[in-house]
């Protein structure tokens, strides 16, 4: 498998000459989707953790479509409400224990909740996902994924989690590899030092810090997992 980065949240996952698009939301520009669209293996499917903007839009969905109009989406119950609302059809709403399959991808979904941002905002249904038993995103949550870490995206900057929290959910996961995502609200020098707390972590469980690229100018950019 390969993978490469959308701007803040979003992942692409290629495998045997399909892709998996994972939560491609409005940090990511029209042109930066249609760049990676245009890069990209043939979509197998979409995966959108849940239903802030930050990780979807009917606009990014739509785009998604037009490529590949057959694309499975697989989201949470008021995530599939709001692409309906939107006109995007063929949504599969999945649980937590599901597994699904989408081309090459075998998806396990888990956890159900996206984590709390204060008391007076309700708390919102969002699910993860392990993909092809390798990579697993949670979306918003810091829940310990229900199985052995191989690869696991961290959420390093997101107004809903501390450091603190941050480091305690990597130390609890334990994950042979890691790489930082949700990071689009963090400055450079910021990006660095939260790095070097997840660093430190995956030190002391024997991981390391992988970095999965950006397309930017290099449309063959990929990080081999």
């Amino acid at each position: 498998m390969r993978c490469f980065r959308l701007s803040h949240a979003g992942l692409v996952v290629e495998d045997s000459e399909a892709s998996l698009f994972v939560d491609p939301g409005d940090f990511s520009s029209p042109d930066e989707l249609a760049a990676s669209i245009a890069a990209a293996t043939p979509i197998a499917g979409i995966v959108i953790t849940h239903e802030h903007a930050d990780h979807w839009t009917p606009a990014h969905l739509t785009a998604l479509r037009v490529a590949s109009p057959r694309a499975p989406v697989f989201t949470t119950r008021s995530t599939a409400a709001a692409l309906d609302a939107a006109g995007i059809a063929d949504v599969r709403v999945v649980r937590e224990g599901e597994r699904i399959q989408a081309g090459p991808f075998s998806l396990d979904f888990y956890g159900g909740r996206h984590e709390p941002l204060h008391s007076s905002i309700p708390v919102i249904d969002n699910i993860g996902v392990r993909v092809n038993e390798t990579v697993a995103w949670g979306g918003d949550s810091l829940v310990r994924p229900p199985f052995a870490a191989e690869v696991l995206g961290v959420p390093i900057g997101s107004p809903w989690s501390s450091i603190a929290q941050v480091m305690d959910f990597v130390l609890n996961a334990a994950p042979r590899r890691a790489f930082l995502t949700h990071d689009g609200m963090l400055s450079v020098r910021g990006l660095g030092l939260f790095a070097a707390r997840v660093r430190w972590c995956l030190d002391q469980v024997g991981g390391e810090l992988v970095e999965l690229p950006r397309l930017d100018g290099d449309p063959t950019a990929r990080t081999a997992l």
